[in-house]
């Protein structure tokens, strides 16, 4: 296995200007494990109403805050559910607002079973240039355990149509640490997804989220969790094979081909600018944090209506931006930068938290780097437990 390490590749230019996310709530059908905001079974009527207002939306930031962005990121939810027809007016649309000198990559989500001849058409038409799939297993009956509607051929026939139309960077996603997986079954999802020759691939634990079937059904005793070793082992699995196919771990969940690094998301991972549209979306300009409404009925009320669908909002104070920046940038290969970090919160990170780091160090969590805080492999699984000890040391008020 090899180490956590920087990518020339990955070079902050990318991220001078903020990104833009825009949030598709519809899907054919909720998978039971999903915490994300969306719903199924929606009228026409209503996304036809959800892209008019997201458009509005889109124009009223843009229009306020400067229409130059990094990356354009379409997510849901499932943005391939929408009819070709609204699909094709949403990419347009937000494709015409924009300031192209900037950017940097369009990134828009879909699924196997929801990716039609017409949506690949228009993505091409728009200017998309990656397309993120989320796959989660190339296993039949692991795919109808979580609750998936396509088929593993359906993610071999969207992977060359979209080939086939030029689209340059396909990311695609698997769940690992499912009850039912094994580790054989893991490295089975892993060479089958390889052979589809992705230029970027996302590994992610499954998680128990609140709220969800799979947590009532864990809550009820009807299924049980992965052990935590045989997850650990999964993940170090990922990336021994990964690393030999010729990927590299750049955060902890994302795995890319030299120069294939999610622009977008190292937006999201510095704790930098972002604009957040549509029903649920969060967004960070300055030191202003927002939330949108969750329900595309009330969010779409209030664009219509002319008002600010915001129900959430806060201003970030030094301590909480500090934190912030740990635990997006603690992620991620490249680290955090002590030095950007200290001028932006006004706290001596390598003074005040000089006994934890070097206890870090010791235990083989951190490597040794004077300028940045980068966590080892080791370090990447304890993450949670190795923030908690860094936060201690702010001060209390």
């Amino acid at each position: 296995m090899t180490s956590a390490r920087t990518t020339p590749s990955a070079s902050r230019e990318a991220t001078l200007f903020p990104a833009l996310y825009v949030h598709v709530p519809y899907c054919v059908r909720k998978c039971e494990y999903c915490a994300f905001n969306s719903a199924a079974g929606r009228s026409r009527a209503e996304q036809e109403r959800y892209v008019s207002a997201l458009l509005r939306e889109t124009n009223t930031m843009l229009t306020q805050h400067g229409h130059t962005v990094s990356s354009i990121y379409i997510g849901g939810g499932t943005p391939t559910e929408l009819e070709p027809a609204e699909f094709r007016r949403l990419l347009q649309g937000i494709g015409s607002m924009v300031e192209r000198g900037h950017l940097r990559e369009w990134t828009v989500e879909a699924n196997p079973g929801t990716l039609t001849g017409d949506h690949v058409e228009a993505l091409c038409s728009a200017g998309v240039d990656r397309v993120s799939m989320g796959v989660q297993s190339m296993d039949p009956e692991r795919l109808s355990k979580l609750g998936r509607v396509h088929s593993v051929e359906d993610v071999r026939e969207s992977v060359a149509v979209l080939r086939k139309a030029g689209i340059q960077r396909i990311n695609l996603d698997l769940i690992y640490g499912q009850p039912w997986q094994s580790k054989e079954d893991w490295l089975q999802d892993l060479e089958r997804l390889l052979e589809l020759e992705p230029e970027h691939l996302s590994a992610y634990a499954l998680q128990f989220e609140e709220g969800t079937p799979f947590f009532e059904a864990l809550r009820q005793g009807r299924m049980s969790v992965c052990p935590e070793e045989t997850v650990r082992r999964m993940f170090a699995l990922a990336c021994e094979r990964l690393n030999k196919a010729g990927f590299h771990l750049y955060e902890i969940s994302n795995f890319s081909r030299e120069g294939q690094e999610s622009v977008h998301n190292l937006n999201y991972w510095r704790n930098l600018e972002y604009y957040g549209l549509g029903a649920g979306a969060w967004g960070r300009i300055g030191k202003r944090r927002t939330r949108n409404v969750n329900s595309p009925t009330r969010y779409i009320e209030a664009i219509e209506a002319g008002t600010r669908p915001v129900e959430e909002e806060d201003i970030l104070g030094p301590r909480e931006d500090w934190m912030e920046c740990l635990t997006s940038g603690l992620r991620t290969a490249e680290g955090v930068s002590l030095q950007e970090l200290d001028q932006r919160t006004g706290f001596n990170t390598a003074g005040r938290c000089k006994e934890i780091l070097t206890d870090l160090t010791r235990a083989r969590l951190l490597h040794e780097d004077s300028e940045n805080l980068r966590l080892t492999h080791d370090g990447l699984w304890l993450l949670d437990s190795i923030l908690l000890k860094l936060f201690e040391a702010w001060p209390k008020v």
